[in-house]
């Protein structure tokens, strides 16, 4: 359908003004046009992004966002590349490989996490961690 188009050359200028953080790319193999903030709502949800923008504030080194980053963007880029989920599918070597790389960044994050709560005095945070681990692994 030829339906008429109405262009508005500052509504894209206007909306990343009116939140800076929306056209903020962290996320690496982002070739498209979408933010981390859409790349995350599409992956994990609202609520995630949420979260993530709380912990952004309280950042300090940025050495867990960054591996968190990794890790979405090596979710992302498969997600989206139908050549590369062939070649993941036929070379199980790779897969693992690429599997283990992504368990090892979390496992980092998580030995982080778990430090932070130490150094912050906060026990019943670190027995929560534990328990949320033992599941995960489970």
């Amino acid at each position: 359908m030829n339906a008429p188009q109405v262009f508005d050359p500052h509504g894209a200028a206007a909306a990343v003004a009116a939140d800076p953080e929306a056209r903020l790319r962290e996320i690496p193999y982002n070739y498209t046009s979408f933010s981390d903030r859409e790349i995350v709502i599409r992956l994990l949800g609202n609520d995630a992004w949420d979260a993530l923008a709380e912990l952004r504030a309280e950042r300090r080194t940025g050495r867990s966002a960054r591996m968190l980053y990794e890790v979405l963007g090596d979710i992302w880029v498969v997600r989206r590349n139908p050549y590369l989920q062939d070649d993941l599918l036929d070379n199980p070597k790779r897969r693992a490989l690429l599997i283990e790389a992504l368990n090892h960044r979390l496992a980092e994050i998580e030995k982080r996490r778990r430090a932070d709560l130490r150094d912050h005095g906060d026990e019943a945070g670190v027995e929560r961690a534990a328990r949320v681990e033992t599941l995960v692994q489970a």
